[in-house]
């Protein structure tokens, strides 16, 4: 199942997040994705294996210059991860 998140899901997010981005701080990071969540220009999308968090998106409107791009704002795919034991077992 996939769906968009909302602040309920904060810490599986961050918990998802830092095995992405492993130099930050685990606070850290879960305000700044806190941050994302209430904002309007971005959006976090999380799949389920049946009730298992097993993977995220984050999608976001970019206004500074994206290369390849002519206009501005632009979607932008700010992150993706899957566990690795998910990876390549939905094709």
């Amino acid at each position: 199942m996939l769906r968009k998140a909302t602040i309920s899901d904060l810490i599986t997010i961050t918990q998802l997040a830092i095995l992405l981005w492993p130099d930050n701080e685990f606070d850290d990071l879960k305000r700044e994705i806190e941050e994302t969540l209430l904002g309007k220009k971005a959006a976090f999308f999380l799949y389920f294996d049946a009730a298992i968090p097993v993977g995220f998106a984050q999608c976001q409107l970019r206004y500074d210059y994206v290369e390849g791009t002519q206009s501005s704002p632009v979607g932008y795919l700010e992150g993706i991860f899957v566990i690795k034991e998910h990876r390549s077992k939905y094709r």
